[in-house]
């Protein structure tokens, strides 16, 4: 096994190509600059970032498996919803932890767990938090305790989330006056909250058309990841974030090699993953982007000391309203956000219409 190892780590692939979030996102850049680019350096292999948009599994990607053709990546970048749903489909290519160790120094939360899923199909590779950004000339005072601030009636037409609910149906179920616990057996808390809602809603859209309406001044409150802010913080946009006294939703994202590789250019999309999630860089590529790492050991970083958005651990959800993936991966892309698109899908129009 040892010579066989030697012998692919020989071999270097001209290219690797990562599928990722734009370039000019947080997101794609700090994949660029905290993992790539060290990749590069440390083995020699340039990397191609190839860019995708939104929360799916990219349409490419489905397409060469449907035709039964080569990936159009080496590395998946994406959230971890569709990277189980391609897990299921037979599409991921696993690692090992014999070979990659470094998965024994994970959080729990880093080893997907879902219906049909085992060992290590792909690899979760931090925390997600969806907090309340607010802009701050807004709220002189301060932000809104409560997420049923965006139900005023100031605020019509000035609120957004993300299209299709995502990361804000716990958040709308207690906000509606339900339980967590009653999450999916009985939501029409959550259905209720969105229905009211709907006519405050100006936009819905992911972080790279959302921001120009960010700079513009045009969004008071939103639910998105604290990603995002921080983005639009650094920029000058005059936005902030808080937890509400309902709490704020957890998600995650996913590094996938996808099946249907040659053997190197799998090896070497392994070698990325697990690159990706060592100490070191795991340190540097979540505090760049605001999260919390599955590698564990590492210390919080100083802009978010006694910050309630920033968890402990991936696992600690003592601010956090939990719904676990194995959940979310059998309702959120699908019945739920087809229960949303029925309630939203005339909301933008109106609004737009109606300020314009």
């Amino acid at each position: 096994m040892l010579k066989d190892l030697e012998k692919r780590f020989s071999y270097r692939p001209s290219v690797l190509r990562i599928m990722t979030w734009p370039l000019s996102s947080l997101w794609g850049l700090a994949l660029k600059e905290c993992i790539s680019d060290r990749f590069t350096e440390r083995f020699g292999i340039p990397i191609l970032h190839i860019e995708v948009t939104g929360v799916d599994a990219p349409p490419d990607f489905l397409r060469a498996a449907r035709d039964d053709m080569p990936p159009p990546c080496d590395v998946l970048y994406c959230n971890t919803i569709p990277a189980i749903h391609l897990a299921q489909a037979g599409l991921c290519d696993g690692l090992d932890e014999a070979e990659f160790p470094v998965l024994k120094q994970l959080n729990a939360r880093a080893r997907p767990v879902a219906d049909g899923l085992d060992g290590w199909p792909f690899v979760i590779v931090y925390d997600v938090r969806y907090v309340m950004m607010y802009r701050e000339a807004a709220f002189p005072s301060g932000p809104p305790e409560s997420w049923k601030a965006m139900l005023d009636n100031a605020f019509k037409g000035r609120v957004s989330v993300y299209p299709g609910g995502k990361g804000f149906f716990p958040i709308a179920q207690v906000a509606g006056g339900g339980l967590l616990r009653d999450i999916p057996a009985n939501m029409a808390p959550c259905w209720n909250f969105l229905r009211l809602l709907r006519p405050q809603i100006r936009v819905l859209e992911f972080n790279t058309r959302m921001t120009e309406n960010i700079r513009r001044g045009e969004i008071d409150l939103h639910c998105t990841v604290l990603t995002n802010i921080l983005q639009w913080r650094d920029q000058g946009y005059g936005v902030g974030w808080h937890v509400p006294s309902e709490g704020i939703s957890v998600g995650d994202d996913a590094l996938a090699v996808p099946r249907g590789l040659s053997e190197s250019a799998s090896f070497w999309a392994k070698q990325y993953v697990a690159f990706a999630v060592g100490k070191d860089v795991q340190r540097d590529w979540t505090a760049r982007l605001g999260l919390c790492p599955v590698n564990t050991g590492i210390e919080r970083p100083e802009r978010f000391r006694g910050d309630p958005a920033y968890p402990d651990r991936p696992d600690d959800y003592s601010k956090a309203l939990y719904v676990p993936n194995r959940v979310l991966a059998k309702f959120e892309h699908g019945l739920w956000r087809n229960e949303f698109n029925a309630i939203f899908e005339m909301s933008v129009t109106e609004v737009r219409n109606e300020l314009s």
